[in-house]
Protein backbone atom coordinates (compact mmCIF):
# COMPACT_ATOMS: atom_id res chain seq x y z
CA UNK A 1 0.00 0.00 0.00
CA UNK A 2 1.26 3.44 -0.81
CA UNK A 3 1.79 5.92 2.21
CA UNK A 4 0.51 9.02 1.80
CA UNK A 5 2.82 12.13 1.37
CA UNK A 6 2.82 14.60 4.58
CA UNK A 7 3.22 18.19 5.07
CA UNK A 8 6.83 17.05 5.68
CA UNK A 9 7.50 14.98 2.45
CA UNK A 10 6.02 18.59 0.44
CA UNK A 11 8.67 20.12 2.54
CA UNK A 12 11.53 18.21 2.15
CA UNK A 13 10.75 18.19 -1.84
CA UNK A 14 11.09 22.27 -1.58
CA UNK A 15 13.73 22.72 1.34
CA UNK A 16 16.90 23.08 -1.09
CA UNK A 17 15.00 25.29 -2.94
CA UNK A 18 14.38 27.40 -0.60
CA UNK A 19 17.87 27.04 0.47
CA UNK A 20 18.72 28.62 -2.94
CA UNK A 21 16.88 31.59 -2.02
CA UNK A 22 18.05 32.24 1.07
CA UNK A 23 21.60 31.66 -0.18
CA UNK A 24 20.83 34.72 -2.94
CA UNK A 25 19.40 36.51 -0.54
CA UNK A 26 22.33 36.50 1.60
CA UNK A 27 24.82 37.15 -1.52
CA UNK A 28 22.76 40.36 -2.64
CA UNK A 29 22.63 42.14 1.08
CA UNK A 30 26.41 40.78 1.82
CA UNK A 31 28.11 41.30 -1.65
CA UNK A 32 25.71 43.74 -4.19
CA UNK A 33 24.65 45.76 -1.39
CA UNK A 34 28.19 46.50 -0.28
CA UNK A 35 29.86 47.05 -3.51
CA UNK A 36 28.74 50.60 -5.18
CA UNK A 37 29.34 49.18 -8.77
CA UNK A 38 27.60 46.17 -8.43
CA UNK A 39 24.37 47.78 -6.43
CA UNK A 40 24.15 50.23 -9.69
CA UNK A 41 23.58 46.73 -11.74
CA UNK A 42 21.58 45.48 -9.15
CA UNK A 43 17.78 45.68 -11.71
CA UNK A 44 20.16 44.00 -14.28
CA UNK A 45 21.43 40.84 -11.90
CA UNK A 46 17.39 41.11 -10.43
CA UNK A 47 16.45 40.26 -13.68
CA UNK A 48 19.02 37.28 -14.46
CA UNK A 49 18.39 35.85 -10.69
CA UNK A 50 14.68 35.60 -11.42
CA UNK A 51 15.02 34.30 -15.08
CA UNK A 52 17.52 31.50 -13.25
CA UNK A 53 14.54 30.90 -10.40
CA UNK A 54 11.93 30.40 -13.02
CA UNK A 55 13.87 27.88 -14.88
CA UNK A 56 15.04 26.05 -11.77
CA UNK A 57 11.60 26.34 -10.33
CA UNK A 58 9.30 25.15 -12.61
CA UNK A 59 9.55 21.62 -12.29
CA UNK A 60 9.00 21.69 -8.50
CA UNK A 61 5.67 24.12 -9.19
CA UNK A 62 3.35 21.73 -7.96
CA UNK A 63 5.42 20.52 -4.46
CA UNK A 64 6.07 24.57 -3.86
CA UNK A 65 2.14 25.28 -4.08
CA UNK A 66 1.20 21.81 -1.84
CA UNK A 67 4.31 22.93 0.79
CA UNK A 68 2.80 26.63 0.40
CA UNK A 69 -0.68 25.00 1.54
CA UNK A 70 0.29 22.96 4.38
CA UNK A 71 2.00 25.90 5.64
CA UNK A 72 -1.33 27.92 5.35
CA UNK A 73 -3.32 25.47 7.11
CA UNK A 74 -0.78 24.98 9.88
CA UNK A 75 -1.05 28.58 10.63
CA UNK A 76 -4.46 30.04 9.95
CA UNK A 77 -3.09 33.17 10.57
CA UNK A 78 -1.50 33.82 7.41
CA UNK A 79 -3.83 36.13 5.41
CA UNK A 80 -4.56 34.55 2.36
CA UNK A 81 -6.88 35.09 -0.49
CA UNK A 82 -10.60 33.73 0.26
CA UNK A 83 -11.52 30.59 -1.93
CA UNK A 84 -14.12 31.61 -5.01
Amino acid sequence: MKRSRTPLDEYEDVAPLIRQVRFMTRYIREVIDEDDELRRRLPELHVAYMDMLNEEFAPHAVALALAIMQLEDAYPEIERPEDE
